[in-house]
């Protein structure tokens, strides 16, 4: 058992006593890891990775977990907790290494060293923590680091032990049956048929869009262009009938601009 297993008040219960995380608290959701570029020290961007965590994670406290005068070693850490609204102003500019965790111990960010960070959490810390999603966050960070390779050689292999779970797609053909965006597809077939109707169209589009995001599905042109866009139309429609504004779009025109879509979208 690590010595930050979570036994006292306010341990995150994340970290091995050499700063790497705990892999009874990675497999306890389970939780995935994504490594994103950051600089010589804890800048704003990470500290907002955080910050949104902790949000969709319904979390009210960033835990700080820095190296204190007794040096390396959990003996020698030192620990705080700051809300959230008050984290980018409390913690950036510390350097490493250093832990930025949810209080509810959903995720975190470590930095441990200049070039990049490891953001680990559950599904629900990593949607508002890698907004660009897991395999989005993977893939961009493997081709950061083939860019900083000169002056962080040991990134690359850092990205090739995390690499994307899936292909990005770019045709209807090649969506796996099963993940989120099978469903999207599902759903917008349905639609314009006439066996799913707007309103249940409207919730089961946005619902499989987040299963696709919390699988850090990915997606290429032209379905992501065309995906984009139907995201786009349900902004403009409401299900509730109270809360519809006159300019938002019927059910039929909801239809029809999907099924347009559908129609000039290579490959659908």
């Amino acid at each position: 058992m690590s010595a930050l297993s979570g036994d006292e008040p306010g341990e995150p219960g994340v970290l091995t006593d050499s700063w790497d995380f705990d892999e009874d608290w990675l497999s306890d959701g389970p939780k995935l890891i994504v490594p994103v570029p950051a600089g010589s020290h804890v800048d704003a961007s990470l500290v907002r990775r955080v910050i949104e965590g902790c949000r969709t994670a319904g979390a009210d406290g960033v835990l700080v977990l820095t190296d204190g005068p007794g040096g390396p070693g959990a003996s020698g850490r030192t620990r705080r907790t700051v809300a959230p609204g008050r984290a980018v102003a409390a913690v950036a500019g510390i350097g490493s290494p250093a832990l930025l965790a949810s209080c509810d111990r959903q995720g975190a960010v470590l930095f441990s060293g200049p070039g990049s960070a490891l953001v680990a959490g559950t599904p629900r810390f990593l949607r508002g923590a890698v907004p660009e999603g897991v395999d989005g966050g993977r893939a961009r960070f493997a081709r950061y680091a083939r860019t900083v390779a000169h002056r962080w050689p040991g990134l690359r292999s850092l990205a090739r032990s995390l690499p994307p779970r899936h292909l990005a797609w770019s045709r209807s053909r090649d969506v796996p049956a099963g993940t989120g965006a099978a469903r999207q597809l599902e759903l917008m077939r349905g639609l314009t048929a006439g066996s799913v109707d707007a309103p249940d169209f409207a919730r089961g589009w946005q619902a499989a869009r987040r299963t696709s995001q919390d699988n850090g599905e990915r997606l290429r042109e032209p379905l992501l262009t065309a995906f984009g866009q139907v995201f786009s139309l349900l902004e403009d429609y409401s299900v509730d009938l109270d809360l519809k504004d006159a300019d938002d779009l019927t059910d039929q025109e909801l239809a029809d601009a999907v099924r347009e879509i559908a129609e000039y979208t290579e490959g659908f």
